[in-house]
């Protein structure tokens, strides 16, 4: 059968893009778990100080206690730095392993601890409650880590030391301002349950921040959303409620630093609060969950490759879109 010289061409054009990408093995070289030993103790002390101190308050002082306010807002530290560690450690197989598994072991641990922490605490409602959505959590945030790095490890055309840098960054950031919101309640002053509601309002909308980064790295990076499609509407009825339901995490966060910013919050402001985070979260990750695990089962999708960073300034913003 002939072929036409326009054929030729395109098949040449192909070839020719195909030489002129860049090779990821010839390029660089998996690094092992060694080096991020110390990013691995560092996380693993802060985990362990935070389950050792809500044991502790269950036999002490309680959830109104100053220990356990103070372990309040050490909690969302934990969060980005176990997510920071999984996609920081993209050059790393080795590493990215023993990142996954200590999440589990973190998560496992959080399942007995918390209910124990407010069943001595009298509030029993609210264990029971903790103990559902840990057990799911437990099992989910593994599945959603886990399958979002394996994901832009196949999917990412460059460096992934880059790529590693530029997640690592974005983390460093959020726990940055994670610590401020930490120092700015403390300064405020800790003082048993006069200050607990205002401590746990600081809790969630410190935790939200670290959710709506790993819920839109799931979107964007893994579920390859466009965000130019985003922008103009043209999304898909999973995508559109995926992206819906972030920001409904968001808004619930937002609403909890207007709460953390006043001086006596009010009670059942903060419970309400409290529980429409908690039904946002099971929205955002029944639809991000349905997004990562569709891009899981179709497999690699070039049309949906993960960008690489620009440059060193890109990977270091935290206001734009997270993930894109």
């Amino acid at each position: 059968m002939a072929v036409t010289a326009d054929e030729l061409a395109q098949l040449e054009e192909r070839l020719l893009a195909k030489l002129q990408q860049p090779s990821r093995v010839e390029e660089e070289e998996e690094l092992p778990a060694a080096a991020y030993a110390r990013n691995f103790y560092v996380t693993a002390a802060l985990l362990f100080y935070v389950c050792a101190s809500m044991l502790a308050s269950s036999v002490t002082t309680g959830v109104y206690g100053n220990l356990s306010q103070i372990e309040y807002l050490l909690f969302p530290l934990c969060w980005t730095f176990i997510a920071g560690l999984v996609f920081g450690t993209l050059d790393s197989p080795a590493a990215g392993r023993r990142a996954m598994q200590l999440l589990r072991c973190w998560l496992y641990a959080l399942v007995i601890c918390i209910p124990i922490l407010h069943w001595t605490s009298g509030m029993y409602a609210d264990a029971i409650l903790y103990l559902l959505t840990f057990a799911i959590v437990a099992f989910y945030w593994p599945f959603l880590l886990g399958a979002s790095r394996e994901i832009i490890c196949l999917r990412y055309r460059g460096s992934l030391t880059k790529q590693a840098r530029h997640y690592t960054m974005r983390a460093l950031k959020i726990a940055g301002f994670q610590i401020v919101l930490a120092v700015s309640a403390i300064s405020q002053g800790i003082d048993g349950k006069e200050t607990y509601f205002r401590v746990y309002a600081t809790f969630m909308f410190s935790t939200v921040l670290i959710q709506a980064w790993v819920f839109l790295i799931g979107v964007f990076d893994v579920g390859g959303v466009d965000a130019s499609d985003a922008a103009k509407l043209r999304l898909s009825p999973l995508q559109a409620a995926a992206i819906a339901s972030c920001g409904a995490v968001t808004m619930t966060g937002l609403s909890a630093y207007v709460l953390a910013e006043q001086r006596q919050v009010d009670r059942r402001a903060a419970k309400w609060n409290m529980y429409m985070l908690v039904i946002s979260n099971y929205f955002c990750m029944t639809f991000v969950g349905r997004l990562v695990w569709v891009a899981r089962r179709t497999g690699v999708d070039s049309s949906a490759s993960v960008q690489p960073v620009k440059d060193e300034a890109d990977a270091g913003g935290v206001f734009d879109v997270p993930g894109a």
